[in-house]
């Protein structure tokens, strides 16, 4: 084999090594606990807005800042401060997808994803919000 050729599968084999370990992380969802464990990294957590406690946020003290605690699979409660404005409807929400760093026992969110109830019950839907539109 030529040099061309030895130093082709070379780095077609280190970007498969690269797929793999990529891979390996992708779709996984961490904990509290887990985050807890690798403060350093970030994880991504799948968890409930404790809706008994109050989603604070206050534009006219900080505009990028609201804290909220969420219960993750485990049933681990911990206070989340996402480091944006309060996402729309955070209240109404399922479940939210946190991505952020655990620091000192709270997760520290740079992303909120808030998946709401469908609007779509029993295959009916909800037309209460839409507007008469005429074309």
């Amino acid at each position: 084999m030529n040099k061309s050729a030895i130093i082709g599968l070379g780095i077609i084999a280190i970007v498969v090594i690269l797929l793999v370990f990529t891979m390996q992380d992708a779709g996984t969802y961490s904990t509290f606990k887990e985050a807890d464990q690798n403060p350093n990294e970030v994880i991504t957590i799948i968890g409930q807005l404790n809706k008994s406690k109050t989603v604070e946020y206050d534009p006219k003290i900080n505009t990028d800042l609201t804290t909220m605690y969420v219960v993750d699979k485990n049933n681990d409660q911990r206070l989340v401060k996402l480091h944006k404005a309060k996402p729309r409807d955070i209240e109404k929400s399922e479940k939210l997808t946190l991505t952020g760093r655990m620091v000192n026992g709270v997760f520290h969110a740079e992303t909120v994803l808030v998946k709401c109830p469908s609007k779509y019950e029993d295959g009916k839907i909800d037309t209460s919000k839409m507007v008469d539109q005429k074309f």
